[in-house]
Formats: C-alpha cells, sequence, structure tokens
C-alpha cells in the first residue's frame, strides 16, 4: 500500500480526503497545518504530498514547498488550490510536480496521485540494478531514465538534460561512500540540480532584462578567441580534447569514449574536471 500525506488547513476536506484515497488502497495521513507536516516530513519518507496552496495563509502554503525540497527531496508534490491567479511556474520552481485546481472531484484527485505513484515505481525500477554492479552498471542502467526527469518533468533540453546527468554522477562518485541504495538518492539528486538550474535561468534572465545589450565590436571578439586559445594551451592534452571534441565539435559522451578509449561512465566527469580546469585558466 502506497503512502501518501495530504496537507489541507479544513478538517472536513482533509478527512474527506483521507477516507477516499483508503477506500482505494492508498495510506493517507493527514495534517492541518506546515509545522506538523514538516514534522511527519522529518520523521517518515511519504513519495507523494498532496497539499493546499494556501494553508493558515499562502505564504504558509509556499514555505510548505520550501521546507519539502529541504527535507525530503525524493517526494513529489502535488499542489491544489482554488485561486484564480497564481504563478505555476513559481509553484513548480519550488518543487510541485502537478498543480490540481479546486473544484475538483476527489476521484480525479486519486487518479492523478496514481499517475504520480506509477511513475515514481517506474523511475525506481528502471534505476534498480540487481545483484553487484560496477559503476559503469550503475550508469548505463540510470542513464536513460535520469535524462528523462530533466526533458519531461521540467522541460530542458537534451543538452541541459547530459550536463545535468553527468553532474549527477560526479556527485555520485565524490559521495558513493555514504550511498546505501543508489537509485533513489541519484533520481533525488538530479530533481534538486534541475530546480537549482530553473532557478539559476529565473535569476539571470531577472539581470539580463535590467541590463542593457552589450555593444560587442570585432576587435573585442578577436579578443575573446585570443584569450580562450591561450586558456586552452594551458590545459592537459586530454582535457583540452574533452573540451574541443564535446564542448566545440559536440561529439557525444559515446562517441569520445570509444575515441579516447576510457569507459563511457568516466567520460562526463573527466568533462567536467577540463572544463573546471578551463574556467580556472580563463580567470587566471
Amino acid at each position: 500500500m502506497s503512502r501518501v500525506l495530504i496537507v489541507d488547513d479544513d478538517p472536513g476536506v482533509l478527512e474527506a480526503l483521507q477516507t477516499w484515497f483508503k477506500l482505494e488502497n492508498i495510506d493517507a495521513l493527514g495534517a492541518l497545518d506546515r509545522t506538523t507536516a514538516e514534522a511527519l516530513i522529518a520523521a517518515e519518507y511519504f513519495p507523494i504530498v498532496l497539499a493546499d496552496l494556501r494553508l493558515r495563509s499562502e505564504a504558509d502554503g509556499l514555505q510548505l514547498l520550501e521546507s519539502i525540497r529541504r527535507i525530503s527531496p525524493r517526494s513529489r508534490v502535488a499542489s491544489i488550490t482554488g485561486a484564480i491567479d497564481f504563478d505555476e511556474a513559481r509553484l513548480r520552481e519550488l518543487g510541485a510536480s502537478i498543480v490540481l485546481r479546486k473544484p475538483m472531484p476527489a476521484e480525479e484527485i486519486v487518479a492523478a496521485i496514481r499517475e504520480l505513484l506509477a511513475e515514481i515505481e517506474r523511475v525506481e525500477r528502471e534505476l534498480s540494478v540487481e545483484g553487484p554492479a560496477s559503476f559503469e552498471e550503475i550508469y548505463v542502467a540510470a542513464k536513460r531514465v535520469l535524462q528523462s526527469i530533466p526533458m519531461r518533468r521540467y522541460g530542458l533540453t537534451r543538452e541541459d538534460a547530459e550536463e545535468l546527468v553527468q553532474e549527477t554522477w560526479c556527485l555520485y562518485l565524490e559521495q558513493r561512500a555514504t550511498v546505501r541504495n543508489p537509485k533513489p538518492w541519484l533520481a533525488g539528486t538530479i530533481m534538486n540540480l534541475c530546480r537549482r538550474n530553473i532557478q539559476e535561468r529565473y535569476r539571470d534572465r531577472d539581470r539580463s532584462e535590467k541590463l542593457p545589450a552589450p555593444i560587442v565590436s570585432v576587435d573585442a571578439t578577436s579578443d575573446a578567441k585570443m584569450i580562450l586559445d591561450q586558456a586552452f594551451a594551458k590545459l592537459d592534452d586530454r582535457s583540452r580534447t574533452l573540451c574541443e571534441l564535446i564542448g566545440l565539435e559536440q561529439w557525444s559522451y559515446d562517441e569520445v569514449s570509444e575515441h579516447l578509449g576510457v569507459p563511457l561512465g568516466s567520460v562526463g566527469p573527466l568533462y567536467l574536471r577540463a572544463k573546471t580546469k578551463l574556467r580556472a585558466a580563463l580567470s587566471a
């Protein structure tokens, strides 16, 4: 039986939803306020949190979204609201997987939650690796489904998805000694990275709207190329090759793996380190 946390400050609504979920064989706990919900989430993992956007106040509902992202990044959030005007993009930025609108029949709410539960089960099933597995086996098993999270759930491009998958893998390699179960750890990590990516895009967009467009001269372009060439010259051969093949020539990781004779799972981490060296060379 799947376990869901329902958060609503109306006792009647909360009780009705709990009853309906249990009739559908979905175990549902309830919380009437943000503080209680946060305590329950800290004490137990809930795959899905169904939360009213407005609790004692709308600010309370938004604060709960931020708390869930911090306390339980693996949890999926279904926000529900009766407000006519609300910023859905902002809710998704804070971690809402779906946004449901009141009034909505209970059976439709249950159907939406079942879809989320099915997606969670599919992701965990595809990320699972039976028996002892090498890093390469975990990487190959996880790559496709990890790519689908940024693209299907967050609407990011394939290029951005590939970058986030590699960053997730690098973090896993760094922390693997403390990771007991790779599959939920990988999924939770890439979701956090997706949210961070979206937040950075919002901040960059806000800054760009406030700044006048720069005037770029031919001389400035030439100077930039010269600086880049000088930075490339400071890199070791492998780092320079990785930056050229992947960053400039847009080779796939599979092609680079075959060309350089390195394991596929090592290409991403090596490329990230190469880019770090390039940034350092550019800022020197």
